[in-house]
């Protein structure tokens, strides 16, 4: 199974200076697909602009929005922008983050009209800039959203989340390079957790090679309002959620800024996109763990919680 097409669809459609959530919820509307999702669109203003967010609930044959009880997965598009314009013309490196969570959340929800959904709910959030900012970072320039990190996070983590994949272009950094996507331990409440077997094998199959692991570190569990070094934000949503989140990121073996245009990747985005999919099938049918129960009640009986001191500093 290739999700080629699906990207191709969706880098089209965000491949456009007016693209917005209308347009994205216009798209879906073409297709047939309304009667297996649900669509929700908000825009949200800053000092420096304003961003489309975007939530997709595609229904699970179990799934919670038909009176189900199978666990629902959460798929998280972070990003600052699609598009940095007018500095910048066309789609952004960072624009990843979109591509994969709308390409699957288009996969997913076809699949439920052909008669062959997930058994649970899956909820992709996003949202959708196509001028975004650029700003500093070591080695590369990265991009930001117009709009309060902290107030896309508190709308990406949805309550019925049971896990989370969080997906981010990850390329202007030195520590994680290759092809493809890299995968980052299990977060949880602030604890770094030892890499999912499951998710592993998913890996794997996936792409036929060892996996590569992100490596994070405290300083990327701290939310951005802490002055530190971040490799970027894809385990920023830990911060509002006690779900597990793992990190789903595209990488590259140089140093790309996520301002750059022209450096949109499809055999990466369709091994990131195939990775989601084939988790949203064994997750929601139970088959799929993003950590180790047993485990979790060890560290919290020996060592409590972390979450109060990883916060501090965050706005209201």
């Amino acid at each position: 199974m290739s999700l080629v097409r699906y990207l191709v669809e969706t880098i089209d459609l965000l491949d456009d200076p007016n693209v917005d959530g209308d347009k994205v919820r216009k798209f879906f509307i073409s297709k047939g697909l309304e009667k297996y999702l649900d669509f929700h669109i908000e825009r949200i203003n800053g000092e420096k602009g304003f961003t489309d967010f975007i939530k997709i609930v595609i229904h699970g044959a179990r799934g919670k929005t038909n009176g189900g009880s199978a666990p629902t997965l959460g798929v998280i598009g972070r990003l600052g922008g699609v598009g940095a314009r007018p500095l910048i013309k066309g789609l952004v490196s960072d624009a990843d983050g979109a591509i994969v969570a709308l390409a699957v959340a288009y996969k997913l929800a076809e699949s439920a009209s052909r008669g062959e959904g997930v058994d649970g709910d899956v909820i992709v959030t996003t949202n959708v800039c196509p001028s975004a900012i650029i700003t500093p970072h070591r080695p590369a320039p990265m991009m930001s959203s117009p709009v309060s990190i902290f107030e896309l996070l508190k709308r990406e983590v949805d309550p019925q989340m049971d896990a989370i994949l969080s997906v981010d272009a990850t390329k202007a950094n030195l520590v994680v390079k290759g092809s493809g996507f890299a995968i980052t331990p299990t977060i949880k409440d602030g604890w770094i957790l030892r890499v999912s077997d499951d998710l592993i094998n998913i890996y794997m199959w996936v792409t036929g090679r060892m996996p590569v692991i992100v490596p994070i570190t405290m300083q990327d569990i701290t939310p951005f309002s802490t002055p530190v070094y971040h490799i970027n934000s894809i385990v920023q949503p830990w911060i509002y959620t006690h779900a597990p989140v793992v990190g789903v990121a595209t990488v590259t073996e140089t140093v790309v800024p996520g301002s750059v245009s022209g450096a949109t990747n499809i055999i990466s985005l369709d091994e990131a996109s195939r990775f989601i999919v084939e988790v949203a099938k064994g997750f929601t049918a139970g088959n799929v763990k993003f950590y180790d129960e047993k485990e979790w009640d060890t560290i919290m009986r020996i060592h409590g919680e972390v979450r109060q001191i990883l916060t501090r500093g965050m706005p209201d």
